[in-house]
């Protein structure tokens, strides 16, 4: 439980510095336009996580899994690969995936 809630917080982190530099996030988002733009952003945000709270496989499936959906996502509405729209949906996805875990090891018990 405690690696999911610093998983959250990390997450809530990186959301969290675009919007307080609102300027940098629109340059950031006019500048990745492309699907290798898009897999280094997520290569890096992984690579980040790892350096601060070590290598953790769960997690590194779970963002491979809502970093493809949220692509899906956002070109599938037509928003394009928009950074701040693909780290809104990810950040949903990893949500949904951690309540559903707790749901099911709750059930468990």
């Amino acid at each position: 439980m405690k690696i999911k809630r610093l998983s959250n917080i990390f997450f809530y982190a990186l959301i969290l510095s675009s919007f307080v530099t609102p300027v940098y996030s629109e340059k950031f988002d006019k500048n990745i336009t492309t699907k290798v733009d898009v897999e280094s952003f997520w290569k890096q945000v992984k690579e980040t996580r790892e350096i601060k709270y070590g290598r953790d496989e769960g997690w590194d499936k779970n963002m491979d899994y809502c970093s493809y959906w949220s692509e899906n996502i956002a070109l599938t509405k037509g928003e394009g690969l928009v950074m701040s729209n693909l780290i809104t949906y990810a950040d949903k996805c990893m949500n949904t995936l951690n309540l559903m875990t707790k749901y099911v090891l709750e059930k468990e018990e």
